[in-house]
């Protein structure tokens, strides 16, 4: 069986014809998009983004080129980029994990051009390293894998294997927070097209913690999940055995990401440069906003209420009332009323003297 490299760049004359039928992708459809997606992405003042072909086409080729549904799912991209808790880590911040032997890449594709990844949970040693650093491990890689277009056209398939798993990988893996994030992370926030998602070895609890979530769980990626167990004859069914290792009854000899970790690490350079991109902090905004807040309410308090009752208003209360003082007391009685009585008294005197005449 002819199968195509995992790691490769560019559309064949195949995949240029699948991506066509597929997702209706057409050269003036195309250039279309992407001029309306740079468009609103510009309009976004706060978002320092990767503005290249290739990676915008990851939102617009995983929503059929349905513009509002891929420019919702580029901001998901981006606000679960900001939390920080998964995002922002290089490979070689990941050895510890890549060690363990528990995450593979299959070096070849499926023959309808699908990537194979498979994560052993049980292979997962909870003692080195958090889980928190096995997601951002995934995520690193989804990074790079989504940079291959042939990815972008024909998805991903994931295996996930349930074997050896202890109580303590129940407590990091098999709780209810977590298939709950990992749901919501693939239908919002991931750009991939994930074809479908494979359990094998998956012990009872796994059931019990995931009809409990099945609820938010959208029919279009419930519709791709399938369960196997220990029947690897049912996994073959959708993955050819030239892609799986011996432990899933594959071809490829046994479970050894020596060749996919060589890669990983050769990539430092390529992740280094796509953490810089995120959502712009706007901290600036805010020391701004609280100084002059404690400087303006507080100052003019003392300044203005305290001040002018101690110097204004006992000044004016004092001269106000010796002026007034001075002026309605004593002035009248000395001019109104003397003048008064003398005028009041000529007039009497003077009646008196005409009458005794």
């Amino acid at each position: 069986m002819n199968l195509m490299p995992i790691w490769c760049k560019g559309l064949s004359p195949e995949l240029r014809k699948k991506a066509e039928v597929t997702l209706g992708e057409r050269s003036n459809v195309q250039a279309k998009a992407l001029v309306d997606f740079r468009r609103l992405i510009n309009a976004q003042q706060d978002i320092y983004s990767r503005l290249d072909d290739v990676f915008l086409l990851r939102f617009l080729r995983t929503k059929k080129y349905n513009l509002q549904k891929a420019f919702k799912l580029y901001l998901n991209y981006y606000s679960f980029k900001q939390k920080g808790t998964f995002t922002g880590m290089r490979p070689s911040d990941m050895k510890r994990v890549i060690q363990m032997n528990n995450i593979l890449y299959s070096p070849y594709r499926t023959p309808c051009g699908s990537h194979v990844a498979i994560y052993r949970l049980g292979a997962f040693d909870v003692s080195t390293a958090t889980y928190e650093e096995m997601i951002s491990t995934i995520l690193l890689v989804g990074e790079m894998i989504l940079d291959c277009e042939a990815t972008q056209v024909c998805g991903g398939i994931v295996i996930v294997d349930l074997a050896d798993m202890s109580l303590q990988h129940y407590r990091q893996f098999l709780t209810v927070n977590f298939i709950s994030f990992i749901i919501n992370l693939l239908q919002d926030c991931i750009p991939e097209r994930i074809k479908d998602i494979h359990f094998v070895n998956e012990p009872y609890l796994f059931h019990v913690s995931y009809n409990v979530v099945k609820p938010i769980v959208k029919k279009k990626l419930k519709d791709r999940l399938h369960f196997h167990g220990s029947n690897m004859n049912s996994l073959h069914c959708y993955v050819p055995k030239e892609c799986l290792p011996k432990e899933l009854g594959g071809k490829l000899g046994k479970f050894n990401n020596k060749e996919f970790a060589e890669y990983f690490y050769s990539q430092e350079a390529f992740i280094e440069r796509i953490n810089k991109y995120g959502i712009i902090e706007k901290k600036p905004a805010l020391n701004i906003e609280k100084k002059p807040a404690s400087n303006i309410e507080k100052k003019p308090a003392s300044n203005i209420e305290k001040k002018p009752a101690s110097n204004i208003e006992k000044k004016t209360a004092s001269n106000i009332e010796k002026k007034t003082a001075s002026n309605i007391e004593k002035k009248p009685a000395s001019n109104i009323e003397k003048k008064t009585a003398s005028n009041i008294e000529k007039k009497t005197t003077s009646k008196i003297n005409n009458n005794r005449q």
